[in-house]
């Protein structure tokens, strides 16, 4: 019989059938956000400072750029690029940020906080924030095309590092478990069938809209100069998708639905290659973001990383740091002849990844095993 290890259910370990909810905050979330937003945004921009004094950027080049980013509001990926393009612009260069955050969130008062950063800084000419989320067409699609205009924009830098998909099995597709944990201790998330409507939302939202955007931006009438998606190395693994294959599910949710989208975009930017347009999609590490604890076993995975790389002696890459490095790459393409469609910003803990597997396979909540969930995770980090 065929070992499928992460197509298993562990013995005598609880499991919960479907994916980690979306839960609404509390009060006392909702009045802590704020705070936590304006302490986001300063602690950012303190540690990009500090990485542009000790390292060899070239960032120069965002002075005159414009961006239009997609996703870019909260505590991932998309916001430290915002910030830092915010901080960085020269008098002639313009940001418009647009997300789809619900008012009560911390993405939402990002969101503000950068607003009134260019307001106190009289940059209000040269930012955007439009939550109103991507379209093709309609009236969301025309506020996009009038802030661009009203700001004189003609061309911009796409950069597109929406989160929102679904976590679940296609159809016919066998079980996968994935093992996450909550106050109780460990358990395994038993991955359950997608309608075809979410399905459906899974490929459009963070694939067919993102790549499709900029060509009804062309149309009408803004130039893009680069186009840039952000992606995660699990995506790659087509192994684990196949049901009879040992490897079936080992990454997850990734295994089975969220990597629907990253195909679309790594079919356009392969296709694009040798094109002369500038297109590339971006390979992150493991990021701890707000978005995280809604993969199933994705916070989980998130420490266990941070466990290896410290027995290894590696230094963890977070968002501040990833932003300068891909914006540092960004222009590299687009003034010196940069041309890896697929740059990899994840070098530093993707060594980790074989030995990752064997200890997740292994991990479990007896207290007498090597493996006891609580040996592998430093928990002054504040996983329980």
């Amino acid at each position: 019989m065929l070992d499928r290890p992460f197509a298993s259910h562990a013995p005598l370990m609880r499991v919960k059938k479907g994916a980690p909810p979306l839960t609404r905050p509390t009060k006392e979330e909702v009045a802590r956000f704020p705070h936590e937003a304006h302490t986001l945004y300063q602690h950012t921009w303190a540690m990009q400072k500090s990485f542009m004094r000790t390292n060899d950027y070239s960032l120069d080049w965002l002075r005159d750029s414009h961006f239009l980013l997609a996703g870019a509001t909260g505590n991932g990926i998309g916001g430290a690029l915002a910030i830092a393009i915010q901080h960085l612009l020269g008098e002639k260069g313009s940001l418009t940020v647009i997300s789809r955050d619900l008012k009560r969130s911390l993405n939402y008062e990002t969101g503000k906080i950068m607003q009134a950063n260019a307001q106190a800084n009289n940059w209000q000419e040269r930012f955007q924030w439009l939550n109103t989320g991507l379209a093709l067409d309609g009236k969301q699609f025309a506020k996009i095309i009038t802030a661009l205009q009203k700001m004189g924009v003609k061309k911009v830098v796409y950069i597109n590092t929406v989160a929102a998909a679904s976590s679940g099995l296609l159809p016919n597709m066998p079980s996968v478990y994935v093992k996450d944990i909550d106050e109780h201790g460990l358990f395994q998330w038993e991955l359950t069938p997608l309608d075809d409507l979410a399905i459906k939302a899974t490929k459009f939202v963070m694939g067919t809209l993102a790549v499709q955007f900029p060509h009804v931006l062309e149309n009408a009438g803004i130039e893009i100069v680069a186009q840039v998606f952000a992606d995660w190395r699990g995506s790659l693994d087509e192994l684990s998708r196949i049901p009879d294959h040992a490897e079936y599910g080992r990454q997850g949710a990734y295994s089975t639905s969220l990597y629907l989208p990253k195909l679309i975009i790594q079919e356009t930017v392969r296709e694009n290659y040798g094109s002369g347009k500038i297109m590339m999609d971006i390979f992150y590490p493991m990021m701890r973001t707000r978005a995280l604890p809604f993969i199933p076993g994705g916070t989980v995975a998130s420490y266990m990383f941070d466990t290896l790389m410290e027995k290894e002696n590696i230094t963890p890459v977070r968002q501040p740091e990833l932003a300068l490095d891909a914006l540092h790459i960004i222009g590299q393409a687009m003034h010196e002849g940069y041309d890896n469609p697929f740059p990899r910003l994840d070098k530093h803990d993707s060594p980790l990844d074989m030995w990752f597997l064997e200890v997740m396979r292994r991990l479990n909540d007896d207290e007498n095993s090597d493996f006891y969930y609580k040996r592998w995770f430093n928990l002054r980090k504040g996983i329980l």
